[in-house]
């Protein structure tokens, strides 16, 4: 438990600030190292990864669009035949439950490819 909450508070903080710098594959590999660090199984590494990952994109996108005022997501609502801009917030933080969770599902299994598995002299 303190594990995965270390992973998820880790997760947003390299969103928020690693972020700023680089594009969301950078990102993609940051939270694939943590998950690779840290050893958690895959499922709940999707979840954890995921969870804090869409929720940082989500604040990102509100805190974004509250403080530019800017027309933009309602032109881009419109162009995609929404009607209210706020759909595509959550759009955004669904993208981003799958871009963080399914980065760190891949860091869990890359893992796994190097765990040495016991076997016995009579196992084959």
């Amino acid at each position: 438990m303190v594990k995965s909450l270390l992973f998820a508070i880790l997760t947003v903080l390299a969103v928020l600030f690693v972020g700023k710098f680089t594009s969301y594959w950078l990102l993609m590999i940051v939270v694939a190292l943590l998950a690779f660090l840290f050893n958690l199984r895959p499922w709940p590494a999707f979840f954890v990864a995921g969870l804090a990952f869409g929720l940082s994109w989500f604040a990102l996108t509100i805190w974004i669009s509250v403080q530019s005022e800017s027309q933009l997501p309602e032109q881009m609502a419109t162009l995609m035949g929404v009607k209210k801009d706020n759909f595509l917030w959550l759009i955004t933080g669904t993208l981003g439950f799958l871009i963080g969770g399914f980065s760190a599902m891949t860091g869990s299994f890359f893992r796994k490819i190097f765990e040495r598995k016991e076997e016995g002299i009579y196992r084959s």
